[in-house]
């Protein structure tokens, strides 16, 4: 599989300018290979959720923010089943999945998700490449102000959550 020159036009409208030399490359080595391969992303393991809503990855920044309580549910059952397992159990999974599998995977994430639109773009548009890299720059890039929104929001959650309440 090799990237075309309108594939890469395309890709490039939908990264957007922010660190687009470092996304280009990885998506010719994954297109290169066949396959999106491993590698690691430091913003995906210091900002994960955040990461997410910045690159408008909004399905799987909505799982990310599912996984504890998931995580929980599944504690939970460990408990019942092998009492004194819950809490290593959830922290087990919570960190691993944001420790580990988000950092390893986030380039894949976002490259499957680029294809996806680019593939989408041709379907709604076929011929068309100008309505295609129209549509592609509106829907991928960055959204900067989003997660500062949503981190505002958080905080403003967590103030008027007051503190946590006092241990026995």
């Amino acid at each position: 599989m090799s990237v075309d020159a309108s594939d890469e036009a395309l890709l490039r409208a939908f990264v957007g300018p922010r660190n687009e030399a470092y996304y280009l490359a990885y998506f010719a080595r994954a297109d290169a290979r066949g396959y999106a391969p491993i590698s690691w992303h430091w913003p995906a393991l210091c900002f994960g959720m955040l990461w997410l809503v910045y690159r408008r990855l909004y399905p799987w920044a909505l799982a990310l923010f599912a996984a504890p309580y998931v995580a929980m549910l599944v504690a939970a059952a460990a408990e019942h089943w092998m009492p004194g397992s819950g809490a290593p159990v959830q922290w087990t999974l919570v960190l691993g999945l944001l420790g580990v599998w988000l950092p390893l995977n986030a380039n894949a994430i976002y490259y499957r998700y680029a294809r996806g639109a680019v593939a989408a773009a041709r379907l709604l548009h076929p011929g068309n490449v100008a309505a295609q890299t129209a549509l592609l720059s509106s829907r991928g890039g960055v959204r900067p102000q989003l997660p500062l929104v949503l981190l505002g929001v958080m905080l403003m959650l967590m103030l008027l959550a007051g503190p946590p309440p006092a241990g026995p």
